[in-house]
């Protein structure tokens, strides 16, 4: 008898779970608003992927600041490179976040989870120079935290 209610309980956890609609992932523009630094952002070949880079480590910084009003804007830094800045407006539909860069029409989607104030976004249609002159296909995972 103990096992047949054990057994009810867990079939109603797992119905309830089941039926929780958090937007498969829970994240909403409200959940993103503030200002993120990353802590990481790796590069990974997609030919070998033992073969990585972090350009944190190599001295990069990125500042990604979200806006309650669904505007975005970031600022990259990386020794000896022109510092990178743009503008524009993001949404998030499940699971991808996307980037609509000011007066340019071309939208860049990323994967999204965030847990508390991490976030972590994926590209796996990157490019990056793991050889000198030799661009190769790449995924993108950058880990911020908000400030």
């Amino acid at each position: 008898m103990k096992l047949k209610h054990l057994t009810t309980s867990a079939l109603a956890l797992i119905l309830m779970s089941a039926c929780t609609d958090d937007g498969a992932t829970g994240v909403e523009v409200d959940d993103l608003a503030g200002t993120w630094t990353a802590t990481a952002m790796v590069f990974t070949s997609a030919a070998d992927p033992t073969m990585s880079v972090d350009l944190v480590l190599e001295g990069a910084a990125l500042t990604l600041v979200l806006g309650a009003d669904g505007s975005y804007s970031f600022i990259f830094v990386f020794s000896g490179e022109p510092t990178e800045d743009e503008a524009g407006v993001y949404e998030v539909s499940g699971t991808t976040l996307t980037l609509s860069v000011t007066g340019t029409g071309s939208p860049e989607a990323w994967e999204i989870s965030r847990n508390g104030d991490t976030m972590t976004l994926t590209d796996s249609a990157e490019v990056f120079d793991f050889v000198d002159g030799v661009e190769e296909d790449a995924t993108l995972v950058i880990t911020l935290v908000r400030l």
